[in-house]
């Protein structure tokens, strides 16, 4: 914003100057040739005699006329060119709060001329603006009540349908031939992956309500992760993979020890998954700055860079055949980013095909109390990067694909992230100064067409996982 406000004071400031020196020009010019031809005049007509006497009286007078024309024109100037910036800096102001999204911005120009006219038209423009944010909320909020009633309702009849086909596969109605048991199975299997979809919709229409619940305690972060180990062990030892966890050195913190583990078995589920038999997976936390950096590393296939900037979309799961034999929801780190982010923490991805893939996620040291909604479903985030990954291959060619999606990998497509991205390459001379400040005008440019209210978008799991979500 401080770029804005001094961008701002050079635009007026110049237009200002130029107004008053074109003012003080042409208010000059006219008046000045003609005392020229005056006082020309006026010699050529005064005897010899009294030359030097009346000549001196006339420099004089047109000296002092020159110089009181001098402070007229230039006090009309100023106050002309001040008439015109100043409502000009007020429309240029209003049109940065929209570019933030504040669309309740409203000019008050009272010039009586075309610029007056311009005033209004922009008032109209934002009022319009206004009620159409309005009514996007509105669908907002709708859709997420939708999804919330939906999820809900669909479940009511689960519990008791479940409970109806586990009497029936256990012979409680009679005795049941082989496939008739084998029939039901099916149908068990795919009635628990119903239910499991239905609450994941649940989970996610509380991120997006902000509703979802914390409940924050001391927690001892080296035995919170053992617990998940033990708890995970069982799934691990059926592809004999060895779960490791370093968790040295950590102090105990206040935060929701459930929502942690939440994330944490997700992240496991996935390694375990896709690493292969008689491997290990290394769990890992250390503090960092103010917060908790939480790791999950496997050794399994990997993930390219195109699948790993979409890795925490929802629905997403990469064309792979293990990814197809495990299945699932594909909702399951569209979940844990919103629980992340719901703590103002950060997760994204790191990985090497063929090298396995490192999960990481932070946890602020204090507890966020005040819960905003996040965006999991229908974001704006594919059309922004998009642009953004347009302007990467303008400006930096062929390298810059490359460096956009390690960008994104590692969640860094925030405005501040990528304009602090571009300060290290022109500190590093890989871009010019002005080549520099072109590419921080791209970017903002991109953020500023495309209002957005949170932040956006990270990233989702390309292994389908599913995560075992509360009520």
């Amino acid at each position: 914003m401080d770029d804005g406000r001094s961008f701002n004071t050079v635009l007026f400031s110049s237009i200002n100057k130029k107004l008053t020196l074109l003012f003080m020009i042409v208010g000059l010019l006219a008046p000045a040739i003609g005392i020229s031809y005056f006082y020309l005049i006026s010699t050529s007509l005064i005897p010899p005699d009294l030359l030097v006497e009346q000549g001196m009286l006339l420099e004089t007078t047109a000296v002092l006329i020159i110089a009181l024309i001098v402070i007229d024109v230039g006090i009309v100037g100023f106050f002309v060119s001040r008439s015109l910036s100043k409502p000009l800096g007020e429309l240029y102001k209003a049109t940065q709060a929209i570019e933030r999204g504040d669309f309740s911005v409203r000019t008050d120009i009272k010039t009586g001329d075309e610029i007056e006219q311009l005033g209004h038209a922009f008032n109209k423009t934002a009022e319009a603006l206004s009620r159409m944010d309005a009514e996007r909320k509105e669908i907002d909020n709708a859709k997420t009540e939708f999804l919330s009633i939906t999820s809900h309702e669909l479940r009511s009849p689960m519990t008791p349908m479940k409970a109806q086909l586990q009497m029936l596969v256990n012979d409680y109605f009679g005795k049941l031939t082989k496939g008739q048991k084998d029939s039901l199975d099916i149908i068990i299997r795919n009635a628990d992956r119903l239910d499991t979809i239905i609450v994941d919709f649940l989970e996610i229409s509380r991120i997006e309500a902000a509703r979802l619940k914390f409940t924050f305690k001391k927690t001892d972060i080296g035995t919170l992760i053992q617990d998940i180990v033990e708890f995970m062990k069982g799934f691990a030892q059926e592809k004999k993979i060895k779960l490791i966890a370093n968790t040295t050195g950590l102090p105990e913190i206040e935060l929701d020890p459930d929502r942690v583990s939440q994330v944490l078995r997700n992240l496991l589920n996935n390694a375990i998954k896709f690493s292969e038999e008689n491997s290990t997976v290394e769990i890992a936390a250390r503090t960092n700055n103010n917060h908790i950096l939480f790791s999950v590393k496997d050794h399994g296939c990997g993930i390219t860079p195109p699948d790993r900037i979409r890795v925490f979309e929802p629905f997403y799961q990469v064309e792979h055949a293990s990814s197809r034999k495990y299945g699932g929801t594909g909702l399951g780190l569209a979940i844990c980013r919103g629980i992340v982010e719901s703590q103002k923490g950060k997760i994204w991805v790191e990985s090497k095909v063929g090298k396995g893939s490192t999960f990481y996620f932070t946890v602020p040291f204090e507890p966020v109390r005040k819960i905003e909604p996040i965006k999991v479903l229908f974001s704006q985030k594919e059309t922004i990067e998009r642009k953004l990954k347009d302007h990467f291959n303008v400006v930096l060619g062929p390298l810059g694909a490359v460096e956009f999606y390690e960008l994104k990998s590692k969640n860094a497509l925030l405005e501040p992230d990528l304009l602090e991205y571009v300060d290290s390459l022109s500190q590093d001379y890989i871009l010019t100064p002005k080549q520099s400040e072109d590419f921080k005008h791209r970017i903002k440019d991109v953020f500023g067409e495309e209002i957005i209210s949170e932040k956006p978008d990270a990233l989702v799991d390309c292994h389908g996982c599913e995560v075992v979500a509360r009520d």
